[in-house]
């Protein structure tokens, strides 16, 4: 999984939060907000790609099995 890295990450609502008339403490809850987001949907996506992974070699055929007919 990758770790989060705010420049990577989709830099228009960051940009956005930063515009927005609001307190310092309020664009702070916002961005921490955001970031928790992310990280939240990180790792739900591992999750699935995890689960993805578990079933492709469940449903795979062994290599060393051959059928003789």
């Amino acid at each position: 999984m990758e770790r989060f890295n705010e420049k990577s990450a989709n830099t228009d609502l960051y940009a956005r939060i930063q515009r927005t008339s609001m307190s310092a403490s309020e664009r702070e809850v916002a961005l921490n907000a955001l970031r928790n987001a992310e990280a939240l949907v990180d790792g739900y996506l591992w999750v699935v790609n995890g689960v993805k992974r578990l079933i492709a070699r469940i449903f795979e055929k062994p290599a060393g099995l051959k059928h003789s007919h």
